[in-house]
């Protein structure tokens, strides 16, 4: 299992909206790919539609999650995926880098920026 990250501004407020945080990231990684991810609900009617049936142990769960918006950037020896939410305004940025180093240089330097703008560092999500 990745290691999940979270950053959050120091002075409390609120990285922007979904627009102003994606360019916040991509001023460091500019190859990231933003998407939506497949909500639960979306998840149920697509495998209901498939036949398959939907117990409820596992519909529960997926009745309440949401789509969020993640991206997705690959760099020489690592990836990582940047999860903003699933509402505006953005209040925090999660991170889950993987790769052979776990954070190589590129992806040091780019997370040190971040956390720079938001006068805060990055805590691991255990800590939250």
């Amino acid at each position: 299992m990745a290691a999940e990250y979270w950053l959050r501004r120091a002075d409390g407020q609120p990285f922007g909206s979904f627009a102003q945080a994606q360019a916040l990231i991509r001023r460091e990684f500019p190859a990231v790919e933003f998407s939506w991810t497949t909500s639960g609900p979306e998840m149920i009617r697509r495998a209901e539609a498939n036949g398959a049936e939907v117990t409820s142990d596992i519909r529960e769960p997926l009745e309440g999650m949401p789509s969020v918006l993640e991206g997705y950037v690959e760099g020489a020896g690592f990836s990582a995926t940047f999860n903003l939410g699933a509402e505006e305004p953005v209040t925090c940025l999660r991170v889950e880098p993987r790769g052979l180093s776990g954070l190589d240089q590129e992806l040091r330097r780019g997370l040190a920026v971040l956390e720079a703008e938001a006068g805060a560092e990055f805590t691991w999500a255990d800590d939250e």
